[in-house]
């Protein structure tokens, strides 16, 4: 798929490109557009990525084996066991996602097909002695989609893990998930009861309406408990970021399309400049080279190149259309006329009959008139040609990103990441 973060740095290059070719409002709307893409929380790619976050012995490794349904990541009594960050990544995954793993120093990386679409990340111990542990931990928070806080029931209420973690990110908890697991060590009736004590707890550090998901990832003997409603928990987070990406794309190419309407970009951007300021330089050249600076053919001259800025200011329209005729008033084209045909007398200076008529030599008619033309393309074409690229490289982009947009939303739409997309099933007890 074309990847979102693609789509969102298009829409910075046309913000910026947009600079002086639309109304600064039509301008600002754009900018707060871009803004607000590029400050979501998160990943901004079609995988949901989420980290596993825990204490030490609380079972982040057994929990990634019990949804991956087989063994992926090491488990140990020795602690901390996990030293280096695992990823557990679906399989043909966006580069998008590649790239966020390397800038994260994940470097241990498993493919898997069973969960299309998400990305798991085990960390290293948050109450690790190690501080670089949790430098690392830090430094991945705001480059993933969610948190999972892996508790266990001895340790469930750590101050490490409470106090230097999840009560100063509480304004992130929009983000967390929190799983009690081991609750195979707890007698039935008092799961409810720690499960009740951790609401309680993220409550009060200013966690809103905490998710919190009983299992057991790896009971000696029995299978895992309790995580199908887990997973059918992260589907669903996992359909709702695509509808949000989905969003969100939709919303680019409006701001987008806005900022073509704005700058008059309906019909393209090219104007079909070059073709026709050659065919009006051509002809005024080749009248001053004949005519000289005569007072007919300096207006005649100034007239033609008059009108045609004229013409492509009004084809273009908007702010455009009056930057052109802001830039190109009559008098600066009248300087630059008169420019050209001073230096056409000068280089080549034509004779005079008996009756003081000009006189031009045939064979330097040529050359006197690309001299004209020359001065005339450094003193306007060279400028307008400038203003003309700007907006076509506008008109560029705009369609670029609107392509790229269209075919992520399509791919999104495509496609069913994980089979069932039901609410999740919030669980309390096994």
């Amino acid at each position: 798929m074309s990847e979102v973060i693609s789509v969102i740095d298009g829409l910075d290059l046309v913000v910026a490109l947009a600079e002086g070719q639309v109304h600064p409002e039509d301008l600002d709307r754009a900018r707060g557009d871009a803004r607000g893409a590029r400050e979501r929380r998160g990943h901004l790619g079609g995988t949901l990525v989420l980290a596993l976050l825990g204490g030490t012995g609380s079972g982040k490794s057994s929990l990634l084996n019990a949804l991956a349904g087989e063994e992926v990541a090491a488990v140990s009594a020795v602690r901390p066991h996990t030293a280096r960050p695992l990823a557990w990544v679906p399989a043909g995954a966006e580069p998008a996602l590649g790239r966020l793993l390397d800038r994260l120093g994940v470097e241990e990386r498993v493919a898997q097909e069973r969960f299309p679409g998400l990305a798991l990340l085990d960390l290293t111990d948050v109450d690790s002695v190690n501080a670089s542990h949790r430098t690392a931990v830090e430094r991945l928070l705001p480059d993933v989609d969610g948190i999972i806080w892996v508790l266990d029931p001895e340790k469930y209420h750590d101050p490490v893990l409470h106090d230097d973690f999840i009560a100063p990110l509480a304004d992130s908890s929009d983000q967390f998930l929190f799983v009690l697991n081991q609750i195979d060590r707890l007698a039935a009736h008092e799961v409810a009861a720690v499960v009740r004590d951790l609401r309680g707890i993220l409550e009060a550090e200013g966690v809103e309406r905490p998710v919190v998901f009983a299992v057991a990832a790896a009971p000696p003997g029995r299978p895992p408990l309790g995580i199908e409603d887990l997973a059918a928990h992260l589907r669903h987070r996992l359909d709702a970021k695509r509808v949000y990406l989905g969003r969100l794309l939709a919303g680019t190419r409006r701001a987008v399309r806005a900022l073509a309407d704005a700058a008059g970009l309906r019909q393209g951007g090219t104007l079909h400049f070059e073709e026709r300021w050659a065919e009006v330089v051509e002809a005024v050249s080749a009248s001053l080279a004949v005519a000289g600076p005569a007072p007919g053919a300096m207006e005649e001259a100034t007239c033609r190149l008059e009108d045609l800025v004229g013409r492509l200011a009004a084809e273009a329209g908007g702010p455009f259309a009056h930057r052109v005729r802001h830039s190109f008033p009559t008098s600066r084209i009248e300087e630059v006329i008169g420019r050209a045909a001073a230096r056409m007398e000068a280089e080549y200076p034509a004779a005079l009959n008996r009756a003081g008529r000009r006189v031009v030599e045939p064979e330097r008619t040529a050359q006197a008139a690309a001299v004209a033309a020359e001065e005339i393309q450094r003193g306007l074409g060279a400028p307008l040609r400038r203003m003309v690229w700007e907006r076509a490289a506008l008109a560029a982009s705009v369609a670029e990103v609107t392509v790229e947009a269209m075919q992520a939303e399509a791919t999104l739409q495509r496609t069913d990441p994980a089979g069932s997309s039901a609410s999740p099933a919030e669980a309390t007890s096994s």
